[in-house]
């Protein structure tokens, strides 16, 4: 039985671990998380997802609050003597005396086509570029961030209708296939590890929640487009609409010559706005303390909220 330590945060791991603890080749002997945090309005402390997954099988749950200078952590480790460490979307850096416990190289499961999108949000920045394929990497991990060797990459279609949400389902998905087989194939010394190429190497930045503002003046309505793919279901994006924020589920784009940024069109399939560069067509949208809606279910009670300009929110 190969002896795995998993190390994961959110959701988006949460099948690579479900596929390693139910392969019977492989023996999840602890799973190591970030800390519980508190979440929503009430500040309720909530566990990752990765460590209630872990707990529904009785599976032993670590959470330190840093794995640098942690010798109680690496003694753990070193007792617990694994094969592998598989590492998916944890929030921390693994330092070298870490890195070097398992019989077997580290391996982290990376959601881009490394070298391409190292760091901490791939998925979202495939849609910002408007890329029109994204996939898995797997690595070995080293001290530099995303930067190992590649194992085994696997592409995949970003179609018209997907968003950042429906992508990390499939990605999610997709890794919980590949993983016992990538294993395995590591076992069985037939997986060839290829070093990246440095001069195609990008990189890009963790979420904040400004970064769902949505400025009519200096954006395009693609780039308008692009967010609202990418920024599902966090942070969104937002216009000012009145005193309250306008959530942006859903929207089209349509050229234009249009010279006024945030002044307010009528067509007959809703409401169309004018950005830097062409129009943004509302198609469900979510007015602050409100529940989502599509824009003509919207309109019939707030269609004078649209009298004016709309706004980047403050």
């Amino acid at each position: 039985m190969t002896k795995v330590v998993f190390m994961g945060t959110p959701e988006l791991a949460v099948k690579p671990l479900q596929a390693l603890i139910l392969h019977p080749d492989f023996e999840v002997i602890a799973v190591v998380t970030q800390e519980d945090k508190k979440v929503g309005r009430k500040q309720i402390l909530t566990p990752p997802p990765v460590k209630v997954a872990a707990e529904e099988h009785n599976i032993p749950v670590l959470q330190p609050p840093t794995l640098k200078n942690n010798e109680e952590f690496q003694e753990t480790m070193e007792k617990l003597a694994p094969d592998f460490f598989v590492v998916v979307a944890y929030g921390q850096i693994l330092p070298a005396e870490i890195l070097e416990i398992p019989n077997e190289k580290p391996i982290n499961i990376h959601f881009s086509l490394l070298p391409q999108y190292r760091g901490a949000s791939p998925i979202e920045s495939a849609f910002l570029a408007n890329d029109q394929e994204t996939g898995i990497t797997f690595i070995e991990m080293t001290e530099k961030m995303d930067a190992g060797p590649i194992l085994h990459l696997e592409r995949v279609d970003i179609s018209k209708e997907d968003n950042a949400e429906t992508m990390r389902e499939k990605l999610s998905t997709m890794s919980g296939q590949l993983v016992p087989t990538v294993l395995q194939d590591i076992l069985d010394g037939v997986a060839t590890p290829i070093q990246q190429d440095e001069s195609h190497a990008s990189y890009c930045h963790k979420i904040s929640k400004e970064d769902g503002m949505i400025n009519l003046q200096t954006m395009t309505a693609q780039e308008i487009h692009n967010r609202v793919r990418a920024y599902i279901p966090w942070p969104s994006c937002f216009l000012s609409l009145g005193d309250k924020k306008l959530k942006l589920i859903e929207i089209d784009v349509e050229e234009s010559n249009a010279t006024q940024p945030g002044k307010v069109i009528d067509k007959e399939e809703g409401i169309a706005i004018e950005t830097k560069a062409g129009l943004i067509i509302l198609k469900k949208v979510q007015l602050q303390g409100k529940r989502e809606m599509d824009i003509q279910d919207f309109l019939r009670g707030n269609r004078s909220l649209f009298n004016e300009s709309l706004t980047t929110p403050k």
